[in-house]
């Protein structure tokens, strides 16, 4: 695994007609400058420039963008069928655009400390658009992990034994305990009724690039299906070390008017929760395309 680092070339700068991208890792996502996102939403020609960066990049970010929640839908609907089904509230007035409120949200049941990709539990978000409106200084920040590197530094013994698995996805994996004590059996009952587990490939093809990926994470995979638990367990365990390691991390560090879109299916993402009580308001729209859950 060494060797494949010590062998590949890192991501380059990429200048477009109408923005530059500047990477910020060796692998994936980059800082994009001399553009507004809302100017986006009428023009194809800049449109076609983002999308095309991101799905080089995998992961953008934006500063100093300025977006009302009505422009943040109509560039979702630019990429997709805007996810208006979640375990936030949205924005009165606005559906599918999700408020992520802090210290609000600490009484629900949510678990974005640990790495995850949204909704793998169900039908994969094929990506978001996350927006700060107020965030704590220095802290606060959100970590991506690049799973298309990942995937392409195991070994040739470790990729052949990976591909053809799939694993089951459960939105209760990590807090099964937690979840019953906050909403009850019978609310959680309902709850496993409405989103049962999913089973999808451990490794998938990326749909645009083709690219492989691993398709698994510590806060929703619960198994490989087929194994024994001890089996599926000590898989699992080394994938999730794997995948996270620091060489596949590109981490964002929030001010206000700062947005970050990614690719849902190619990495995972956590947030980190340094910033105790304080202030954090962002506003969340995610898009679905059709999942193409290829081997």
């Amino acid at each position: 695994m060494e060797t494949a680092f010590k062998e590949r070339t890192p991501i380059e700068a990429t200048h477009y007609t109408r923005l530059e991208a500047q990477p910020v890792t060796g692998t994936f996502g980059a800082w994009v400058s001399k553009v507004q996102l809302a100017d986006a939403i009428d023009d194809d020609e800049l449109f076609e420039e983002i999308y095309a960066a991101w799905l080089k990049y995998q992961v953008l970010f934006f500063r100093n963008q300025e977006l009302t929640p009505d422009q943040q839908l109509k560039l979702g609907e630019r990429f997709g069928e805007i996810q208006k089904l979640g375990y936030v509230g949205s924005l009165e007035g606005h559906e599918g655009v999700w408020v992520q409120e802090y210290p609000d949200m600490y009484e629900g049941p949510v678990a974005d400390i640990n790495w995850h990709s949204d909704s793998s539990f169900r039908t994969p978000t094929r990506g978001s658009l996350l927006y700060a409106l107020d965030v704590p200084v220095g802290a606060g920040a959100t970590v991506w992990a690049d799973q298309c590197a990942a995937y392409a530094d195991l070994t040739p013994a470790w990729r052949e034994f990976l591909d053809g698995l799939s694993c089951i996805h459960d939105n209760i994996t990590l807090n099964p305990y937690r979840v019953l004590d906050q909403i009850g059996g019978k609310a959680m009952g309902d709850m496993r009724k409405f989103l049962p587990p999913t089973e999808h490939p451990l490794v998938c093809t990326h749909p645009e690039s083709q690219r492989r990926f691993l398709f698994v994470s510590e806060l929703m995979t619960r198994e490989v299906v087929g194994m024994e638990r001890l089996e599926s367990r000590a898989v699992l365990d080394f994938l999730f070390a794997h995948q996270t390691r620091p060489e596949y991390q590109a981490r964002l560090h929030w001010e206000p008017k700062t947005l970050a879109l990614w690719d849902n299916y190619s990495t995972l993402h956590r947030g980190i929760f340094d910033f105790g009580q304080q202030h954090r308001l962002m506003h969340r729209v995610s898009f679905n395309t059709p999942w193409v859950s290829q081997a």
